[in-house]
């Protein structure tokens, strides 16, 4: 069940040459083999970012340096959610996605789907793919709203 989840959630990721992921990780291991699965057919690189606390995900990224954001259930032990998206925002390439997984227990969906719609992020979607943590992607559309 869970190979057959993973190869579901791969599809959310486009094949680019070279693609740059970003994955911000609080010990959410499940998806770390499907992303090194992209990263070695695009010949891309993986950014991993242990978290530890909301200190630990505050980047100090390169405008648009990522394809792709993947925040592995760490909104929910930061205060600060927004300035956490503004900084994933920022790091994202124009066209490029954030992917969110919490854990469904948080009990947080709606707080985060409304959040990240005010940052400026587009074609929010919940994925009900996992049984234990909600799916959130998201668009980064340049010149709507947030410009960078």
């Amino acid at each position: 069940m869970l190979e057959k989840q993973l190869d579901l959630f791969k599809e959310l990721f486009a094949d680019y040459p070279n693609i740059a992921i970003l994955h911000v990780n609080n010990s959410l291991d499940i998806i770390t083999s499907t992303l090194e699965e992209i990263k070695n057919k695009n010949e891309g690189n993986i950014k991993y970012i242990p978290f530890i606390d909301e200190k630990s995900a505050r980047l100090r990224p390169t405008a648009r340096e990522y394809e792709y954001v993947v925040l592995g259930d760490i909104l929910s032990y930061c205060p600060n959610k927004d300035k956490i998206l503004k900084l994933m925002y920022k790091a994202i390439e124009n066209s490029g996605n954030i992917i969110i997984l919490e854990k469904k227990s948080n009990d947080n969906l709606y707080e985060l789907l409304e959040l990240i719609e005010n940052i400026g992020f587009q074609a929010v979607n919940n994925i009900d793919l996992f049984d234990e943590f909600n799916l959130i992607t998201a668009k980064k559309m340049h010149h709507w709203d947030n410009g960078l």
